[in-house]
């Protein structure tokens, strides 16, 4: 019995090495440090084990664990709008992950001249065009025309009005086109004007 539990007990060693050992890895890009191969720390490790001293062991090696991957976990995978569902573009839009595109489509499928209103995402959607009403006064910086004829700001989003009791100013949200943000007003309640210049 006490040889299958120092086996186990080693074993748990080994895996937590190991996992320090990959995490050092991937947050260092993929170069090995003298830390991450200390085969001395090892040794004791699995001798302080035989010794009964698990709970040192497996405090120390928590503690290392902690210190060396705490770079990799803020490492965020961009999230691309036309590969995801909405909930999940969403989600990506809370935790900073979507990746934003300063004038690329980020949908062929959403709102276009031809399909003037559709719903979506729990609104309904039409456009207005800067060429019927230019917007001088909206103050968006780093306004531009982007490759599908949305309006955008300095950061990717698309520039849309909404009635202010069902979305303030400011606000971000997930629209058939991509990410947006409201600058504007004067639309009916429920309904998003995405500004565009078609």
């Amino acid at each position: 019995m006490k040889q299958a539990k120092l086996i186990s007990y080693l074993t748990l060693v080994v895996a937590i090495v190991m996992l320090s050992i990959g995490m050092v890895m991937e947050s260092s890009n993929h170069k090995i440090t003298e830390e991450a191969l200390d085969m001395k720390n090892v040794v004791a490790s699995a001798i302080d084990v035989k010794e009964g001293n698990k709970e040192k062991v497996v405090s120390e090696l928590s503690t290392n664990i902690e210190m060396e991957t705490a770079p990799a976990a803020y490492l965020k995978i961009e999230k691309v709008f036309s590969e995801i569902s909405t909930e999940e573009a969403i989600a990506a839009l809370n935790d900073g992950s979507l990746k934003m595109e300063y004038s690329a489509v980020y949908s062929y499928n959403g709102l276009n001249k031809r399909r003037g209103a559709i719903y979506y995402n729990g609104h309904r959607e039409t456009y207005y065009s800067e060429k019927v009403l230019p917007g001088n006064g909206l103050q968006i910086s780093g306004r531009h025309v982007a490759d599908d004829g949305t309006i955008r700001d300095e950061n990717g989003y698309i520039c849309v009005a909404a009635d202010p009791g069902f979305l303030a100013r400011g606000t971000v949200l997930i629209t058939s086109l991509g990410p947006a943000k409201v600058y504007d007003s004067g639309c009916a309640y429920g309904t998003v004007d995405i500004y565009v210049n078609w």
